[in-house]
C-alpha cells in the first residue's frame, strides 16, 4: 500500500509479497569417477570429492596432495590412467567437475545439487546398482557410460537395461601423448560441455569433431553401426569421410520415441532442475490464486526463453509449451486442503535430424 508522506523525513514502504523467477542453471556439470583410491580426494573438504576447474587446477591440486615430485607420465599405472582421463576431458572442452570416489559415489554425488552429469570413465560399470540409483527420471543427472574395450562385432550382445537416462559410446580412442587407451566417456564428457556452452543443452552432442590427435581405437562401419543404433543404442565414434575423428550418435539407452534422444532427456532434465529450485521460495506461502499466478507466470516466462533460444518446436507459444495451475484445473479441493500446489507444465522438445534423406527425381521431358 502506498506510503503517505506529509513531512520532510524518510519513508518506508514494505512489500511482503514473494518475487519468483527462474534462472538458467549449468547443465554440464559432471561427477567423474576415479576408482577407489582415496589419495586424491581425501585433502578436499568433504573427505570424498575434488572440484577442479581446468587440467592446470587439477595439476596443482594433484601436487600438493601427492607431492612436487609427482610425475604426470600418463602410463599403464592407476594413477596414469586417471590422469590421462582428466586431462582428454579438458582437452574436448570439459568445464569444473567432481572427481569422485566409486565405493561412495551413490553416497556423496546426490549431495551436490550442481552436478547433473555422471561420467564412468571405464570405472563403473553400467550395469551397477549405483546408474539406476544416480541416474533416473526425476533425479536431474544423465550417465555417459563406455561400450566395450575390446573390438565389438556383429555378434556382440549388450546385457544392459533399458535406461532413458544414459548413453553409452563406444569406442575406446588413442592419443599421441598417451599410450593409455582413452575412455570414450571422459573425452564425450568434455563435448557435452562445449556443445551447452555454445549451443545448448537441446543441441546433440554429436557431429562434433575431436582434437586431431584423437583416434577411434577401432573402425567402426555402417553396417556395425546401424546393428547398434536402435533398442538399448550404442553410440559411436568414428572415422569421418574427409578425414577427422567424429561423434557419430546421439541416443539414450531407451528405445521409446520420447526418450529416445539425448538432448530431449537432457533438456527436461534441465528445465524440471530449475523451475524446481526456483519453486522452493514458495513452500509454505498462501496456497491461492495470487502465488498461482506468480508461479504460472515464471514458468511460463521461463520456457517462453526456451523457445526463443530454439529448445522448442512450435510456430507459437500455444504449440511449444503450455503452464497449467489452479483448483478444478490441476487440484482438487481436497487437493489443496492437504497442502498441495500442482503444476502441469509440457514442453514440445526439439529432436535431432539423426537421418536426413534426399529424394531425387529426375524430370524427363523438360526441355
Amino acid at each position: 500500500m502506498p506510503v503517505t508522506v506529509s513531512y520532510p523525513g524518510v519513508y518506508v514502504e514494505e512489500d511482503a509479497s514473494p518475487s519468483l523467477s527462474i534462472n538458467n542453471s549449468a547443465t554440464a556439470v559432471p561427477a567423474i569417477i576415479v576408482g577407489n583410491d582415496d589419495r586424491l580426494v581425501k585433502g578436499s573438504d568433504n573427505q570424498q570429492c575434488m572440484r577442479i576447474t581446468s587440467w592446470l587446477d587439477y595439476v596443482k591440486n594433484v601436487k600438493t596432495i601427492l607431492g612436487e615430485d609427482y610425475a604426470f607420465d600418463f602410463g599403464s599405472s592407476d594413477d596414469g590412467h586417471r590422469d590421462t582421463a582428466i586431462r582428454a576431458y579438458f582437452e574436448n572442452g570439459g568445464g569444473y567437475c567432481y572427481l569422485v570416489l566409486g565405493n561412495c559415489a551413490t553416497a556423496r554425488i546426490p549431495c551436490y545439487d550442481d552436478i547433473s552429469l555422471i561420467v564412468g570413465q571405464g570405472v563403473l560399470d553400467v550395469d551397477s546398482a549405483d546408474i539406476g540409483t544416480l541416474c533416473q527420471p526425476g533425479t536431474g543427472r544423465f550417465a555417459i557410460m563406455d561400450g566395450s574395450q575390446s573390438e565389438m562385432t556383429s555378434t556382440y550382445k549388450p546385457a544392459w537395461q533399458s535406461n532413458p537416462c544414459v548413453a553409452v559410446y563406444y569406442p575406446y580412442l588413442r592419443a599421441n601423448w598417451t599410450s593409455n587407451n582413452i575412455p570414450p566417456s571422459v573425452v564425450v564428457a568434455g563435448i557435452y560441455c562445449s556443445v551447452d556452452r555454445t549451443r545448448g543443452v537441446w543441441k546433440a552432442p554429436a557431429n562434433v569433431y575431436l582434437p586431431a590427435n584423437y583416434q577411434p581405437l577401432y573402425k567402426v562401419i555402417d553396417d556395425l553401426q546401424g546393428q547398434f543404433n536402435s533398442g538399448l543404442a550404442i553410440n559411436m565414434i568414428r572415422n569421418a569421410v574427409g578425414g577427422g575423428t567424429v561423434v557419430w550418435g546421439a541416443r539414450t539407452l531407451e528405445d521409446s520415441d520420447n526418450w529416445r534422444y539425448i538432448p530431449v532427456r537432457r533438456l527436461f532434465d534441465s528445465a524440471e532442475r530449475d523451475i524446481k529450485s526456483a519453486l522452493r521460495s514458495m513452500v509454505f506461502e498462501p496456497n491461492g490464486q495470487p502465488v498461482w499466478e506468480k508461479v504460472r507466470s515464471a514458468i511460463t516466462n521461463y520456457l517462453y526463453g526456451l523457445w526463443q533460444a530454439g529448445a522448442l518446436v512450435g510456430e507459437s507459444e500455444k504449440e511449444a509449451y503450455f503452464v497449467q495451475i489452479g483448483e478444478g484445473l490441476t487440484m482438487t479441493s481436497d487437493d489443496i486442503a492437504q497442502g498441495k500446489m500442482i503444476v502441469n507444465v509440457g514442453m514440445a522438445a526439439v529432436r535431432p535430424a539423426e537421418f536426413i534423406v534426399l529424394q531425387f527425381t529426375q524430370n524427363v521431358g523438360q526441355g
